[in-house]
């Protein structure tokens, strides 16, 4: 097993997912958990991502949760992102990156559209609204926090989610957890070193 890397049962998700977050929250080193029973999407969230697949059944995903406005954090994930999906290219593994917006009210898909196209033809992205994207970021236990957003302020606002990574397989189920932001280099090494995962 590689350094930095944990390899766990997906018996209880939730638990992988709040020591994934104690890990970044405490600013530790995140660790990139790699799961030895791969978590399965239901049904309703694989037809989600199903929108940006590509003709290629054999596709694995990246999903990175974020908005447009965000100034630092977001572009060095999807920075990473698209590092990863080069990286992937090179080691024969047909991968995307999927940039999904917690902040729909002002991540138009014009906005959104332009916004991923500048990480390059391997990100693609989805907008949801409502209860619909509180069903999606519920599948992957994502929480976000939005900061001076009321009834006077529905433009200037901040928003905190986290930074986690999912790497899913092509059946829809989540295979490896880690920090887009800290953790690009270790899932790089696994599209090198643990090519087994992706025959499986």
């Amino acid at each position: 097993m590689k350094p930095g890397t944990l390899h766990l049962d997906s018996y209880c998700f939730p638990v992988i997912i709040a020591i994934f977050l104690m890990f970044v929250l405490t600013d530790v080193r995140a660790v990139t958990i790699t799961l030895s029973r791969p978590v399965a999407l239901q049904a309703e969230t694989i037809t989600h991502l199903e929108q940006v697949n590509t003709t290629n059944a054999d596709q694995w995903k990246l999903v990175v949760f974020g908005f447009t406005h965000c100034k630092d954090i977001c572009p060095m994930s999807l920075a990473n992102l698209s590092m990863l999906v080069k990286a992937a290219a090179s080691e024969q593994i047909e991968l995307n990156g999927v940039f999904v917006t917690v902040d729909p009210d002002r991540d138009t898909e014009e906005i959104l559209s332009g916004y991923t196209q500048g990480f390059g033809s391997g990100i693609t992205y989805l907008r949801f609204e409502g209860e619909e994207l509180e069903h999606f970021k519920n599948a992957f236990q994502v929480e976000v926090i939005f900061y001076t957003k009321n009834a006077g302020n529905q433009t200037h606002y901040q928003v905190d989610h986290s930074t986690t990574a999912f790497l899913i397989d092509p059946t829809g189920k989540i295979r490896v957890i880690f920090d887009a932001l800290k953790d690009a280099a270790d899932v790089a090494r696994i599209f090198k070193d643990n090519k087994g995962l992706f025959k499986s």
